[in-house]
């Protein structure tokens, strides 16, 4: 089992820009010192109220913190943005990171961040499959040409290539039955999001692998997911100190961002809050934390998951990295030593 620390670059525009940085620094330092594999970051633009650092550039300066990590995108909203610069990005971030990172592409949801592109939904669709091929292409090959309905590439090659051969891996993000079956044809596995419970995840880990036997796949597809997590020395601290955090996320961001429309169940986000938690976030003592990961990778097959400790609105700094050092020092020891053990 793998874990990484899914960072939170997004927050209020009351907080200093100069300190956004340093705060991402500080858990990644954390991260690199308790024994996590990965750091990785998001992406979103035009976010009213709110300011984030941009991913790629911030990666790369993290970089310089988590000579123990690799570092990943997740996820890179690949329909907005042209495919020769992501390659570009992505293949010189692999180089700076020595060759340890991953990629997740995802189509993206908000109106907001096609209004900032004047792209329609269609459009957003078919940047994003054309790009999946393109990127991929030009991480690999020289001299790639491409003809589609969206991108028209003559005789690219983009140097130098990712030091991870072939590549590093591409996971692609998905939420509804569709999205799923299309991540199981073009991606190299699914990244699972944050907000569906295990119940639904089951019937679509299924649904994914039908998909990706049918394509003629035969290798072990990927199945990182991405969890809302928190650890205290007790669970009752833990909920106490994460829940109207993770209340206020649901309840309002999530749903004023209209990221219920892209879930099987838009009435999900709804629920209690004891509802709401139960197989979807991971939070109490470390031996909570244990079992419930323990049951993703039982039920789900998943070896990779990426934890966020840190959200909007989120906890004081020193919350969070006390809540990671617990991880690192109690829940990660687990898994590393079952893993020698078999």
């Amino acid at each position: 089992m793998k874990f990484c620390v899914q960072l939170n670059p997004q927050v209020s525009l009351e907080k200093p820009g100069e300190s956004l940085m340093t705060t991402l620094i500080e858990q990644a330092r954390v991260a690199n010192q308790s024994g996590f594999d990965a750091v990785s970051m998001g992406e979103h633009y035009n976010i009213p109220g709110l300011q984030r650092l941009h991913q790629i550039v911030a990666l790369a300066r993290l970089c310089g913190e988590v000579k123990n990590c690799g570092v990943g995108t997740a996820v890179t909203l690949l329909g907005l943005r042209h495919p020769t610069t992501i390659a570009s990005e992505l293949a010189s971030l692999d180089v700076i990171n020595g060759g340890k990172s991953f990629i997740a592409f995802g189509l993206g949801y908000r109106q907001e961040e096609l209004n900032a592109y004047n792209l329609t939904r269609t459009q957003r669709f078919r940047r994003f499959v054309e790009g999946v091929e393109i990127v991929k292409r030009l991480l690999t090959e020289d001299h790639v040409s491409f003809s589609g309905k969206e991108f028209h590439l003559k005789d690219v090659t983009v140097d130098p290539k990712p030091l991870q051969k072939p590549r590093p891996p591409i996971w692609i993000a998905a939420n509804s039955d569709k999205a799923v079956e299309r991540a199981a044809r073009i991606g190299d596995g699914w990244l699972i999001g944050p907000h569906s419970a295990i119940e639904e995840l089951e019937g679509q880990v299924r649904l994914f692998t039908r998909t990706w036997r049918s394509a003629g796949r035969s290798q072990k597809p990927a199945l990182p997911i991405i969890r809302e997590t928190f650890v205290a020395k007790t669970r009752e601290e833990a909920i106490a100190k994460a829940r109207p955090c993770l209340e206020q996320l649901y309840r309002t961001i999530y749903i004023k961002w209209k990221q219920h429309e892209a879930m099987n169940n838009p009435d999900e986000l709804k629920w209690d809050f004891e509802r709401l938690a139960k197989n979807r976030f991971i939070l109490g003592t470390p031996t909570d934390c244990i079992q419930q990961i323990e049951e993703y990778r039982s039920r789900l097959g998943t070896d990779f998951i990426l934890v966020r400790f840190d959200w909007t609105p989120g906890l004081p700094q020193e919350d969070i990295l006390q809540s990671m050092e617990l991880f690192g020092r109690e829940v990660i020891p687990h898994f590393n030593n079952r893993s020698k053990s078999t």
